[in-house]
């Protein structure tokens, strides 16, 4: 029994040490694994910074020849922009020092329009020989727009009907380095008065302008002088807009087809007469205003009310006595006028309406030759309107509806009125047809007129904001 525990002691003493000298061998078999691969990361790592190292200078030596690559490309547009310029230096003809273009260069061409108004104009008038009962062609304008430098812009429009050519319009407009929203205004133009005497004739919504317009400001109402405008927001929804203008005198252009002042193409220039003669003072200038407000009811539609005057304190007419002598006498004329429109579009389909209208009220001094001697007393008070409707079923079709009232300016015991409807086929944006009927009841006569317009736009053509 005694040499069993003694062997199973000797088995276990003989396993221990075995077991110890076993895991020492291991620990140094760990310690040599451990130190080798310490050995070899450091030479991946020595290995990895030597290639980023050479990789940097790779990389530098690229970006050295891309900016070398990016000067020279730099300096061969600056060669040939430095050889075009001394190539054009050599081809200038009698341009100035500051080389706003050359002889060659189309750079600052205008654009052109040319727009022309072809009427069939048939009537139960009995006098129609000159006037209805025939083709007219009422007139062809030609518009040359562009910016003078970036400050100044330049419009002018010559009107030619098949007898005359006239320079209807011809400005100016600082539009660029005012103060705030203020425009400048220059030279010859339509007089800001209303919602209809500023619009050539055929961007009208119908034929003629109203009688009423024609009457008392002579069509468009026209001056030479200097016009300043202003606007500025009400809210987030709406603007107010104004404008204060002298012109030497208050003339009117118009070119009717039809109604009782057809033939009387200039209502209110000067007629031709004695000549004149003095000097002009300050009150022979003319004083023109205008304020007008517009309210966005909603995305599709607008409403706008505004008011216009034009006042000449002295307009100077000149007078031939039956002895030979002239004479100056001084007439004071005043206009005021008010507008509404309201307007509803919708831009997906084109559909809208319209509905405007427009009263004015007139006072002016007008002298009668009697015997050889002018009366200048007579001062005369009138007034009168117009309205108008259009329904737009699409961007192609209309219909529309238009008529008006007035006491005529020279007589207010006498009064016209007159009522039409118009079809419009905007065939596109440069070519348009309308048919209108029209009754007129005049104390000289009352009749009916049928008119076909044909108008069509060539070139450059567009309209801001109708104010």
């Amino acid at each position: 029994m005694t040499g069993r525990w003694l062997a199973l002691v000797v088995v276990a003493v003989v396993t221990c040490t075995a077991w110890g000298q076993g895991t020492a061998q291991d620990q140094q078999a760990f310690e040599k694994l451990k130190a080798q691969y310490e050995q070899r990361m450091a030479l991946m790592q020595s290995d990895f910074d030597a290639k980023l190292a050479a990789l940097r200078v790779e990389l530098g030596g690229v970006r050295e020849e891309l900016a070398v690559a990016v000067v020279d490309q730099r300096d061969v547009a600056l060669e040939e922009a430095v050889n075009g310029i001394l190539q054009q230096e050599e081809t200038r003809r009698g341009i100035g020092d500051r080389g706003q273009t050359t002889l060659f260069d189309n750079t600052f061409n205008p654009a052109l329009s040319l727009s022309a108004d072809f009427l069939l104009a048939v009537s139960d008038k009995d006098d129609t020989y000159e006037t209805l009962d025939q083709f007219r062609l009422r007139a062809v304008e030609l518009g040359v727009f562009g910016r003078v430098d970036p400050h100044v812009a330049y419009f002018a429009v010559v009107h030619f009907d098949e007898e005359e050519v006239e320079l209807e319009e011809a400005y100016g407009i600082w539009d660029s380095g005012m103060p705030d929203t203020f425009t400048l205004k220059g030279g010859r133009y339509n007089i800001d008065f209303g919602k209809i005497s500023p619009v050539h004739d055929h961007d009208l919504p119908f034929v003629d302008k109203p009688q009423v317009i024609q009457e008392y400001l002579g069509g468009a109402l026209r001056g030479t002088g200097l016009e300043l405008h202003h606007w500025f927001p009400l809210g987030e929804a709406s603007l107010l807009r104004w404008s204060a203008g002298i012109v030497n005198s208050l003339g009117g252009d118009a070119h009717p087809i039809f109604g009782p002042l057809a033939g009387e193409e200039h209502g209110h220039e000067e007629e031709e007469g004695a000549e004149p003669f003095g000097e002009r003072d300050v009150e022979n200038f003319a004083f023109t205003g205008r304020v007008t407000a517009l309210f966005e009811l909603s995305a599709e539609s607008s409403f706008q009310v505004g008011t216009s005057v034009a006042w000449a304190p002295e307009e100077r007419a000149f007078f031939e006595l039956m002895s030979g002598d002239v004479i100056a006498e001084d007439l004071e004329r005043l206009v005021f006028g008010g507008d509404v429109t309201f307007s509803w579009s919708d831009q997906a389909t084109g559909e809208g309406f319209v509905l405007s209208g427009e009263f004015l009220w007139s006072r002016a001094d007008f002298a009668e030759d009697e015997g050889g001697m002018p009366e200048t007393t007579r001062d005369v008070s009138s007034v009168g309107f117009y309205a108008y409707a259009e329904w737009m079923f699409n961007r192609y079709w209309s219909v529309g509806a238009s008529g008006g009232w007035y006491e005529h300016a020279e007589d207010n015991d006498e009064d016209s009125w007159d009522i039409g409807a118009f079809v419009t086929w905007r065939v596109d944006e440069f070519n348009r047809l309308r048919l209108e009927a029209r009754h007129f009841d005049d104390p000289e006569e009352d009749y009916w007129g049928l008119m076909l317009q044909w108008t069509v736009i060539l070139g450059s053509h567009g309209h801001g904001l109708g104010w």
